[in-house]
Formats: C-alpha cells, sequence, structure tokens
C-alpha cells in the first residue's frame, strides 16, 4: 500500500514539476530562440534545467547552493551541451553520469580541464537513448544538508499559516497558492522519507 501511494505521488509529482517547469523557464520561447540563432543545428536532447559549476567530487545534495543556480535549458547537440553561455564541447567530456533520482535526473559533467557541472533535469528517457554522450547509469537519492532541511521547514509553516489564512477568509486564490506551494515543496520530503521506511527487496 506504502509503495502503490509513493508511486501514484511520485507520477503525479513529476507531471506537476515538468508543467510548471516549462512554463516558468520559458522553455518554448528559449527553444525557438535556441534554433533561430544555430538554424543548421539538430537538436538531439533538450529540457529545463537547474544548473551549476561545483568544485571536484562535489555531492549531489539539497543545499542552498541550489539557490543561485542557473536555470533555463540545456540543449544536447551532435557536438555540444549548451546551457545559456555554457557551451561544453563532447571531445572535452571526460565523463558524464546521468543519476536516476525520484521525480528527476542529476547530469554530472566531468571535463578534461577539470570543471564539473550538475544539472539538475526532469525525467525524460531522450537522455538514455541519445548515443553522442556516452553516460554512466546509476540510480541514487539527493541527501538534504541540514540548511535546506531548516528553510524548507519554516517555509511548509509558512505555507500552511498562507492556507489557514485562505481558509479563513474563503480566498480561493490563497488556497490554490498554498496548496501548490505546500506540495511543491513536501511531496519530495514525503516521498524520501518513505523511501527509507520502505522495506527493501
Amino acid at each position: 500500500m506504502l509503495s502503490y501511494l509513493t508511486d501514484w505521488l511520485e507520477k503525479g509529482f513529476i507531471g506537476f514539476s515538468r508543467a510548471a517547469s516549462y512554463l516558468l523557464y520559458l522553455v518554448p520561447l528559449r527553444l525557438w530562440q535556441f534554433k533561430h540563432q544555430h538554424p543548421q543545428t539538430n537538436i538531439l536532447v533538450s529540457g529545463v534545467t537547474k544548473a551549476r559549476k561545483v568544485a571536484a567530487n562535489s555531492p549531489v545534495q539539497y543545499d542552498l547552493k541550489w539557490i543561485r543556480a542557473r536555470r533555463g535549458m540545456l540543449v544536447l547537440t551532435a557536438t555540444d551541451l549548451v546551457c545559456g553561455n555554457w557551451t561544453i564541447p563532447l571531445e572535452t567530456i571526460r565523463e558524464a553520469i546521468l543519476l536516476d533520482l525520484t521525480g528527476g535526473y542529476v547530469l554530472k559533467v566531468f571535463t578534461s580541464t577539470g570543471e564539473q557541472y550538475q544539472f539538475g533535469l526532469n525525467k525524460n528517457a531522450d537522455w538514455k537513448t541519445q548515443s553522442v554522450l556516452p553516460l554512466t547509469h546509476q540510480k541514487g537519492s539527493i541527501e538534504y544538508s541540514t540548511q535546506s532541511l531548516i528553510l524548507r521547514g519554516i517555509a511548509l509553516m509558512g505555507l500552511i499559516g498562507y492556507l489557514y489564512q485562505g481558509l479563513s477568509t474563503a480566498n480561493l486564490a490563497k488556497i490554490l497558492l498554498a496548496l501548490m506551494g505546500t506540495a511543491w515543496i513536501g511531496i519530495p520530503l514525503i516521498l524520501r522519507i518513505a523511501q527509507k521506511v520502505q522495506p527493501k527487496g
């Protein structure tokens, strides 16, 4: 029963997250701009991303550094990975790891010049089936830093208070915003906790 519930929550959250991200990050517009600027370039895979350059061997975890992450679109072509003004030639990538997580992926890229990137991505099978960027596939999970847990807890309390105000005044807009925010922050936490308490095997 717990497994069925977490699967249902995960699928619902993935769909909601993907739709919201595409709207918030203006993906259709960014994709049109990229095609307009590079008319001869064949796009193999593209999608919403939160991206950051990190120090060598940095763990993948929820922490405050993701607040400053670049938000936009990651594009894979036959020759490059492109994210905004970052262009990473595929020939300079010495290792790329696709970490399969609850609700999405993290693409870890290590270059021959010593740079390391982390790209948070929505679920998209095209990343697994493309053949120009050799990937090491791994299953994993993202840990929460102490700071991240504290901030999420504060945000959830604020949203619950906002929901109470909406219910008290019968303000539908407040109620919907509070529910959306609570789902956005709370569902990943619930899924993570549920996975930890599920019996293995």
